[in-house]
């Protein structure tokens, strides 16, 4: 598994100074144009291309269309929490620059781009695909306040808290800590009403990050792949619209509320290096007084490597795989899944029958997505499931917005998921 693109890893000596005052006003206008990741970010809306990448941690589909195979995130969706913070709570000032947060100290292009005192870096044990890029992900939690435990969903997080994933590209896959590209630094922030999401677009120069409300495309990313293959394609920086489509639940009122989704304690229950330290990243948090109700370790689930064949067998490591690439919009509380009935959460495919994909046909994937049902059990060459997580076919492919590459890795271990069920035909 890659590890985080922190040069030096290890907290900076420095407290944090993210502001927090009072609201700042609307939103920011939607800008126009396409940015090429030249040192002015452009912020235009970006074409919807289902052959770029996600738009949220990690990806989204188009709310009501039911393709019937899944599309990437992190895991289940969690639990709305939305307006819960209670009223008169100050709001976080949104900087137009990513250094305005004071998040970090240095910037990639020195090498230094490193998280402050107070700013946690962290690291799921399945990280979500997008397109090999690396990323490195921090949480931040306001002084004096604590985040809750929950053993499924992300944990309660309170207002202040400000979530960041930084996507960067090497020049060559087998030399990952060299000729790093920076090109993006999503921000989660929790405001009193709710989550924000803010995307922020590395300059040219590799020195700062822009707001980038209405995202970005950076045409022409190349990379050597593990096989030595060079790979060129296009990268999408989501707007912050494109964010929601990913980032949500929906609430007793079919409402879209916005949420986390990589956060969770079965994802953060590893070791990290802290400094010269290793430890349990869970136990880190609750050891640093920002996380409270962690009971011991024997009693939080793990997700394990969905790629290492020693942490857990076949089943469940595609299971995992599908949990943290697919869950976020395929799990019942969100509109995919509420709209598709496929349900690709870890607990959902706990039994593998119709909502789990077995033997279901699509409400409307169209035609030539690899066959007729979402998994054919012993046959993943007529499983639509698979096909579209193999293929890089525009407007076939899943997710919509989540990928241009195939992940290689990931489509050899559902096919041998589905190869291994019991042979089954479907009518």
């Amino acid at each position: 598994m890659r590890t985080p693109f922190f040069p030096g890893l290890g907290l900076a000596a420095v407290l944090l100074t993210a502001a927090v005052v009072s609201c700042s006003g609307g939103e920011d206008p939607e800008p126009s144009g396409v940015d090429a990741g030249d040192s002015t970010p452009d912020a235009g809306t970006p074409p919807v291309d289902s052959g770029t990448p996600d738009a949220g941690e990690d990806a989204g589909v188009d709310a009501g269309v039911d393709s019937g195979t899944p599309d990437a995130g992190e895991g289940d969706a969690g639990t709305p929490d939305a307006g819960d913070a209670g009223p008169g709570l100050p709001s976080v000032a949104i900087p137009d620059t990513l250094s305005g947060f004071g998040l970090f100290t240095g910037s990639p292009a020195d090498g230094g781009l490193q998280p402050v005192e107070g700013n946690i870096p962290y690291e799921p044990t399945t990280p979500l695909f997008s397109d090999y890029a690396l990323k490195s992900r921090t949480l931040y939690v306001p002084p004096g306040k604590t985040a809750g435990y929950h053993a499924r969903d992300v944990l309660d997080l309170p207002v202040g808290s400000i979530i960041t994933k930084t996507f960067s590209f090497p020049a060559d896959l087998r030399e990952p800590e060299k000729d790093v590209r920076a090109i993006e630094t999503r921000v989660l922030v929790r405001q009193p009403g709710g989550w924000e999401a803010y995307p922020y677009l590395w300059n040219a120069a590799q020195t700062e990050a822009t707001k980038a409300s209405g995202g970005a495309v950076v045409p022409g990313i190349q990379l050597i792949d593990e096989a030595g293959v060079t790979r060129t394609f296009d990268y999408l920086v989501p707007s912050r619209n494109q964010c929601t489509k990913c980032h949500h639940v929906l609430d007793s009122a079919k409402n879209q509320v916005m949420v986390p989704i990589g956060v969770k304690a079965r994802y953060l229950n590893r070791d990290h290096v802290y400094g010269a330290q290793a430890a349990n990243q869970l136990q880190h948090l609750a050891g640093l007084g920002k996380l409270s109700g962690l009971p011991s370790l024997d009693e939080v689930p793990r997700a394990p490597d969905a790629f290492n064949p020693d942490e857990a067998n076949l089943d469940t490591r595609a299971r995992t795989y599908l949990d943290i690439n697919c869950a976020h919009c395929h799990n019942p509380k969100s509109t995919a899944g509420d709209t598709s009935r496929l349900f690709l959460d870890i607990a959902s495919t706990e039994t593998l029958n119709l909502n789990a994909g077995v033997c279901k046909r699509p409400g409307s994937a169209g035609s030539g997505v690899g066959g007729e049902f979402d998994i054919v059990p012993g046959d993943h060459s007529v499983s639509i499931l698979w096909y579209r997580l193999d293929t890089e076919e525009s407007g076939k492919m899943m997710p919509e917005l989540g990928r241009a590459l195939r992940h290689d890795q990931a489509s050899r271990l559902i096919a041998d998921w589905i190869d291994a069920m019991p042979a089954r035909a479907c009518e």
